[in-house]
């Protein structure tokens, strides 16, 4: 028993030798829910203030965000077993983007609507709660919302900078519903 013991201590360390010429970092928890990814937090912050549940998710490794102020802003793209995307900018571990157009077709027709004036006061406190000193940005920012069919969006731009492919912006996009379906915050990246 004792020896049969040894030789799985000794395999474990083989495998995990080899996993690491690789560039692998194993770990005995998956390394997208682990406890100490900065950017898994990230998501479970944001995740509680938009109200939306903390599902399991799944990394899908790196991509650019053409929607940036730079054109070309790197993140690290997850995913929930819901299908919502969330693009998080790894030097910052910020939420940049979450999109989760996807679920608008499983929207019950026969669903409660949700006021404008509610989903208002829901994308505002959205915007305080995930982006730091928004109060003393508001005056330097272009409010609009508007909506498309069933759909309303809240939005915040900051002046354009020459250079930039696209001046920073916080927008929020609500299903009729309540469902919110898009967020996308440059606003820290100028």
């Amino acid at each position: 028993m004792r020896m049969q013991n040894k030789q799985h201590q000794r395999l474990l360390l083989i495998i995990f030798g080899i996993a690491s010429l690789f560039g692998c970092n194993p770990k005995l928890t998956p390394t997208n829910q682990s406890v100490d990814n900065p950017q898994v937090t990230a998501i479970k912050n944001i995740r509680a203030v938009m109200g939306l549940p903390n599902l399991p998710l799944e990394s899908k490794g790196m991509d650019v965000m053409s929607n940036s102020p730079s054109g070309n802003l790197s993140v690290v793209i997850y995913v929930d077993s819901l299908g919502r995307r969330f693009s998080v900018e790894p030097q910052s571990n910020i939420v940049v983007e979450m999109d989760a157009r996807d679920l608008l077709a499983s929207v019950s027709a026969s669903a409660p609507v949700v006021s404008q004036d509610q989903l208002t006061i829901t994308a505002l406190r959205i915007a305080k709660a995930t982006t730091p000193n928004f109060d003393s940005l508001l005056p330097s920012l272009t409010y609009s919302e508007g909506g498309k069919i069933d759909n309303y969006f809240f939005d915040w731009r900051a002046q354009g900078l020459p250079g930039q492919m696209m001046p920073p912006f916080l927008q929020i996009g609500f299903h009729k519903s309540g469902l919110i379906f898009a967020y996308i915050n440059t606003l820290l990246f100028k």
